[in-house]
């Protein structure tokens, strides 16, 4: 069974039109987020990011460094794009599984850009939610196609694991910072037990996904930094939280590798 789904991964004939349709749209859509990320993080559209996170403070919200894990991010993405539109790929069944809703992300996330820049910060949280449900669709359709190789490993899954790993520590620190939007800061407790919810579903995604390792790189990421931040201003509950998640992920990526190359890379 599984040598026949992975035949059925690799082709299924020559390109339709709808495949060339969908191949274009994926391009397009890894272009629009990239650039609207980047023109979202100078401020283009209205504040930057940066700038409404600072007038609205959160104990989860991590070190400005950990941001910059976007541009790897965007990168992978592209790659990922250029790669499901060689002729060899556009008619693969694992394409027109995840191909579509891809593109939903990519909107989904250049919607949040642009609302979040606006400060319509009730808006954004609904779009990182609705991004982070497609982006947990995706790697569960994915999950069915197991890699077909090195190349499928690095340009595929991992790309799309790596992308959804950094997802729901951001919308966990998302969240935070839209409670103080609306008047209701987190305290230290409080913040804490939002994060610990993060990182239970994070472990968890990392015990069961696919292309684990890329997804655990992301999540443990976010979680350094949120320990950095809140050691830095002293929010002992949510650092003590953030440092046992980072181990939590860890450990769960740990795990999931011995059980081989599929576990560790799709």
């Amino acid at each position: 069974m599984a040598s026949t789904t992975a035949r059925a991964g690799r082709t299924a004939g020559p390109a339709t039109g709808m495949d060339t349709a969908r191949t274009w749209a994926v391009l397009a859509a890894a272009v629009l987020q990239a650039v609207a990320g980047s023109l979202g993080g100078s401020g283009t559209f209205g504040e930057s990011q940066r700038v409404l996170s600072d007038r609205y403070p959160s104990l989860v919200t991590p070190a400005t460094v950990a941001f910059s894990v976007w541009g790897l991010i965007y990168l992978a993405l592209l790659v990922y794009a250029v790669y499901q539109s060689l002729p060899g790929q556009r008619s693969r069944p694992v394409h027109r599984a995840t191909g579509w809703l891809f593109v939903a992300t990519a909107a989904l996330n250049a919607g949040w850009i642009v609302v979040f820049s606006q400060e319509l910060l009730g808006t954004a949280q609904l779009l990182i939610v609705a991004l982070l449900v497609t982006l947990a669709v995706v790697l569960h359709r994915l999950a069915a196609f197991p890699a077909e190789g090195v190349a499928d490993r690095a340009l595929l899954h991992g790309p799309l694991a790596f992308y959804t790993g950094w997802v729901p520590l951001a919308t966990v620190a998302g969240f935070s910072v839209t409670l103080t939007y609306w008047g209701a800061p987190l305290g230290p407790v409080t913040a804490a037990a939002l994060l610990g919810a993060g990182v239970l579903a994070a472990g968890v995604a990392t015990r069961r996904t696919t292309a684990t390792l890329p997804y655990a790189a992301t999540a443990a990421w976010a979680l350094v930094w949120i320990a950095v931040e809140s050691a830095t201003t002293g929010t002992v509950p949510v650092t003590v939280v953030a440092a046992i998640g980072v181990v939590a992920v860890v450990v769960a990526a740990a795990l999931r590798a011995r059980e081989g190359l599929r576990a560790a890379f799709g």
